[in-house]
């Protein structure tokens, strides 16, 4: 499935609750109403299909359910966040996937890892809704492991207010319920990651991800109970999961790496860089030798498909020149380059709809 931008994607999120922030330039697109203080709680892999399946362990998310909204292509965390802080689509705030080559270089960027080389402002220069609201007179504080404060991505996802670390479950409780409490108008955003990490390694439906589960509904209805009166909580999430047992080494396909430069992104869904005019033969090649695992396209198609929303002049050598999204159950593995990502069970990146679907949740 495609993604939803404009009105029904996680881009949207922000700049709704702006609108009832009273933040010059913020559209409600998500009709949430307006609200002085407002708390979006991010549970990192929550997908909507993954809750829909286990609704019997989550009872307060699967209660206060609003609606259902799409991630964004490809569904990876960087990327989504990315779009969740700026209101952006990828191809205008230039982050296009878990890896992704920065043509001016010729290098690879991983977001997840990234520091401060490239510069944020280089490959990120738009603002986000958080420092907008900032400067609006908001108090903006962003609650999240004390690990990621410095890095590229934070900078460029959720720049903007305070951030303020907070690792275990009941420092974070009482952390977004102090900040939701600041100033006359408060936008907090606060993070929650086990749930992803039991899905990617131990896989959607393992005691290990149920666990989590209930322990991540029962984190969101702390939050919601600590909140200063007058405050709203909402919910969502950045992507899906599928469980991904067919494993394509693409290492061992030597047909793919014909006139191939480089390639990208994570297991659900490669960046290919050819070398110059070769784009259709190597498309063609991936096709015959991937089958039905994969759905292959040129970067045109893509972007005439809207999978990246409008893609700025600067963002579009950024992208593959050819795609390669799995199927089904698929990952495209390479041991090599990523083998951390190549060898999780829990996979996501691709436009499947248990990938794609995040439930957005008001409490």
């Amino acid at each position: 499935m495609e993604p939803r931008y404009g009105g029904g994607s996680i881009a949207d999120v922000v700049g709704s609750v702006c609108d009832g922030l009273a933040v010059p330039g913020a559209w409600d697109l998500l009709d949430l109403g307006p609200g002085d203080r407002s708390v979006i709680l991010l549970i990192d892999g929550l997908g909507h299909r993954q809750l829909a399946d286990h609704a019997d362990l989550a009872p307060f998310l699967t209660c206060q359910q609003r609606s259902v909204l799409t991630s964004v292509t490809p569904s990876t965390t960087p990327v989504a966040l990315t779009s969740l802080g700026t209101g952006l689509p990828p191809g205008q705030h230039g982050l296009v996937g878990a890896s992704f080559r920065l043509p001016e270089t010729g290098r690879l960027l991983w977001p997840l890892s990234w520091k401060d080389d490239p510069p944020v402002a280089q490959v990120q220069p738009e603002s986000t809704w958080w420092q907008r609201a900032d400067r609006a007179g908001v108090a903006v504080t962003i609650v999240s492991p004390r690990a990621y404060r410095t890095g590229g991505l934070t900078r460029a996802a959720l720049g903007g207010g305070a951030y303020q670390g907070a690792d275990g479950p009941g420092e974070r409780v009482a952390d977004t319920a102090a900040a939701a409490g600041r100033g006359e108008r408060a936008l907090v955003y606060s993070y929650w990651e086990h749930l992803d990490r039991a899905a990617h390694m131990y896989g959607v439906d393992s005691p290990q991800y149920r666990a989590e589960l209930v322990a991540a509904d029962r984190h969101a209805e702390q939050v919601a109970a600590a909140l200063p009166p007058g405050s709203r909580l909402l919910v969502t999430s950045d992507h899906g999961l599928v469980d991904c047992p067919d494993v394509v080494d693409l290492e061992q396909l030597p047909p793919l790496w014909q006139d191939v430069q480089a390639v990208a992104g994570e297991p659900r869904f490669r960046h290919i860089y050819p070398a110059p005019g070769s784009a259709a033969a190597v498309a063609q090649r991936w096709r015959e030798t991937l089958g039905d695992a994969a759905s292959v396209v040129v970067r045109d198609e893509a972007i005439a498909d809207g999978w990246f929303g409008e893609v700025a002049a600067d963002v579009r050598d950024r992208i593959g020149d050819v795609i390669a999204v799995a199927r089904d159950s698929a990952r495209f593995a390479l041991p090599n380059q990523d083998a951390a990502a190549s060898s999780l069970i829990g996979q996501h990146g691709a436009m499947s709809a248990a990938e794609m679907e995040v439930p957005l949740i008001v409490a």
